[in-house]
């Protein structure tokens, strides 16, 4: 019984991949896909805003530029080398509480796109009191991929790719 369910599952995944090569993947039927430019474009950061009375403010931002960076180099722009993306980036909210045993960490955070795409993103960790500084960095990491990346889907979806 195995080997018949084998069989028609490979029959059946067969039939799936000559349809998406036939149709092409990601293809609108009717509409031509657009093929990404070669190379990788300048992503440059045109503004950080940080709230004020943050302790360790230049720690931070010294931490959230290196992240940003990093993050907009590995993302996919759907731009090539010929092409310019600045973006801005503000840090909303970062509030650090202590409830009993465990710290939490919220963050939200907004980027923006010259055409006026906004990307939002907000995460609340928790962790031991005596990782503070870890857990902070964490946090504010894993908000930073989550603009950054927004803001490469929605920079993409503008130039018409998928």
């Amino acid at each position: 019984m195995n080997k018949f369910r084998a069989m028609r599952r490979r029959q059946v995944l067969s039939a799936a991949l000559s349809l998406v090569t036939l149709l092409g993947v990601g293809s609108v039927a009717g509409a031509p896909q657009a093929k990404p430019p070669a190379g990788r474009p300048i992503v440059k950061l045109d503004r950080l805003s940080l709230p004020d009375g943050l302790a360790q403010r230049a720690q931070l931002e010294t931490r959230l530029r290196a992240t940003l960076k990093r993050e907009a180099r590995r993302a996919n722009w759907g731009a090539g080398r010929e092409n310019h993306i600045e973006y801005r980036f503000s840090l909303q909210a970062l509030e650090i509480s202590q409830h009993g045993s465990v710290l939490r960490v919220r963050c939200a955070a907004l980027g923006e796109l010259p055409g006026g795409e906004k990307a939002k993103s907000d995460v609340t960790f928790g962790g031991a009191p005596s990782e503070r500084t870890a857990l902070v960095h964490r946090v504010v990491d894993v908000v930073a991929r989550g603009v950054v990346s927004r803001l490469a889907e929605l920079e993409r979806t503008r130039r018409g790719l998928h």
